[in-house]
């Protein structure tokens, strides 16, 4: 099967690209921040479409919610009013690599799979530690490995991916203390990609072939719910250095 890159996706314009793994591995990082931060005033900092925004706000959460992206932007706030959510967030646009946020303002920030699309990974980390609040928790999911790092990556518009020793220094520059960091997703979720992420965008051969594929998947709640239990069954293998993603939280002493 050929693995010739299609033109790579533009990020920010295909606010409806979603499947069976972004579906649970939201879940799974709104768990892994919400084990940390219960409640209060948080950041999500690249929100995206808005999915994590909206289960932070139907949580109980006050949340600002930003992203670089003026299509994600104006997406994300049409989501959180047609969910009647509006009380509870507001969305900006930021350039989180020169974030203008308020500092020693949130009690959390969220951040998933969007380090790795930015240029200058070490100016967010750093703006993202100052606008925590003294104690205040950073939650935030990259995708694992560097030598993974091949065509997909280039069509997301990834800059790098991360290995651990790398992922740790980064957090400790901006003056964050680790609680945890653990890989995830093997051997399901690294079967998934290899089976059907990927032979799907190469047999399409243009960036909407993951739209195509993933998108409709992840509409049936039988086929979602169904990835999602195996992806579940990944928790068991973790700590073993496999997978095809981190989860860190970091605590701004």
């Amino acid at each position: 099967m050929s693995t010739t890159s299609p033109p790579p996706m533009v990020w920010g314009t295909l606010p409806d690209l979603i499947g069976p793994r972004h579906v649970y591995r939201v879940g799974r990082l709104l768990r892994w921040f919400a084990a940390a931060v219960p409640r209060g005033y948080v950041l999500d900092a690249g929100c995206g479409a808005g999915r994590l925004t909206e289960l932070l706000a139907q949580r109980g959460y006050r949340v600002l919610a930003v992203d670089g992206s003026e299509d994600f932007v104006r997406f994300t706030r049409s989501r959180i009013e047609a969910a009647g959510l509006g009380g509870y967030v507001e969305v900006r646009q930021v350039d989180l690599e020169r974030p203008d946020l308020p500092p020693d303002t949130f009690d959390g920030v969220v951040s998933g799979e969007v380090l790795e699309h930015l240029a200058d990974d070490t100016a967010a980390v750093r703006g993202l530690a100052a606008a925590l609040k003294s104690g205040g928790v950073l939650a935030l999911s990259v995708p694992a490995g560097a030598q993974r790092y091949d065509w997909l990556d280039q069509w997301a518009g990834h800059e790098r991916r991360y290995e651990d020793v790398d992922l740790r220094r980064l957090l400790r520059t901006a003056g964050l203390e680790i609680d945890a960091l653990v890989r995830w997703g093997f051997p399901f979720m690294t079967l998934y990609e290899r089976f059907v992420q990927r032979p799907g965008l190469a047999r399409t051969g243009h960036r909407d072939g993951e739209a195509s594929v993933l998108a409709r998947a992840a509409r049936s709640q039988p086929v979602t719910a169904l990835f999602g239990a195996l992806f579940a069954l990944d928790e068991r293998f973790e700590g073993r250095g496999h997978g095809t993603g981190f989860l860190v939280r970091a605590r701004k002493p």
